[in-house]
């Protein structure tokens, strides 16, 4: 594994008794690949960005939720006006632990099982939780622990409360929202047409697209083409394919095109781009 930076549970929680805290990142910077000794709930409030995650690398914007475990390397590039709320607790040393756990990923949850979306709007249902376990967390009495972790008993409930709601109560626009993620999500190998997914879901094409950015930052296009980047930048990283096959895999009829794409994204070639990670191997 390539090396990466190391956190430390005593550079961000105030005492050896706290077990939740919260860092907000109101202007996420790039920040290099890092594992830590405890866990971390990532929150993404607004702007976007690319995460790497183990060997995953995709596009992370409002209302993505990532469970981050220990052991997991992952950091952040090119990132446009990103706001995080990062919640840190120490799962094994969890006063509430027996009951905490109901509502946390397994620990051996694979990574897909660790991460997903909620509706922009259910952002605000969150805010006033975090802004309360925000303060307590700063305090090093017992109360404050007891009630610091109280709160996140609170915002993990309703995040997983959030997450097995069904998709019919959902507004209207978020239900949108939903809908097109899930469509471009699955036509990373396969041509997107706006117009046509549109026209089978009776929604408005230019309404959809002003919401789109104005929740994301990106256009709709923009997008499609940072996930399939993306996951190109996943095969480079983690197999031997020739760069036609994973041109094509990516959703890229032209290699030729791919590699001029993928420059500008990475200031690397494809080629460049894997020998990187190759040489970190050795």
């Amino acid at each position: 594994m390539e090396r990466c930076l190391r956190l430390f549970k005593q550079d961000y929680f105030i005492s050896e008794i706290n077990t939740v805290t919260v860092e907000k990142r109101d202007h996420q910077q790039p920040f290099p690949l890092h594992n830590h000794d405890f866990n971390e709930i990532v929150i993404v409030c607004s702007g976007n960005g690319l995460h790497h995650w183990n060997d995953y690398v995709y596009p992370i914007t409002s209302g993505d939720i990532l469970y981050i475990n220990p052991k997991d390397v992952h950091g952040y590039e090119s990132v446009n006006d990103l706001r995080l709320d990062n919640i840190l607790y120490l799962r094994e040393s969890l006063f509430l632990s027996s009951t905490i756990e109901s509502y946390l990923p397994k620990v051996t949850a694979r990574h897909n099982e660790r991460s997903w979306r909620i509706q922009p709007s259910s952002l605000k249902l969150l805010s006033p939780l975090i802004e309360q376990l925000d303060i307590e967390s700063k305090k090093n009495n017992l109360a404050s622990v007891h009630l610091s972790e109280a709160l996140f008993l609170q915002l993990v409930i309703l995040l997983d409360r959030i997450k097995q709601a069904p998709t019919v109560a959902l507004p209207t626009a978020t239900h949108q929202l939903d809908l097109l993620f899930t469509a471009l999500h699955n036509s990373i190998a396969t041509p997107f047409n706006i117009d046509v997914f549109c026209k089978e879901n009776h929604i408005a094409s230019r309404s959809l697209s002003r919401l789109f950015k104005s929740q994301t930052g990106m256009t709709i296009t923009g997008y499609l083409q940072k996930r399939r980047l993306c996951d190109a930048m996943s095969l480079l990283r983690t197999t031997d394919y020739s760069i036609s096959m994973i041109a094509a895999e990516c959703g890229y009829d032209d290699s030729n095109y791919f590699s001029s794409v993928f420059k500008k994204l990475t200031d690397q070639t494809p080629s460049e781009y894997r020998a990187k990670f190759n040489d970190k191997k050795e």
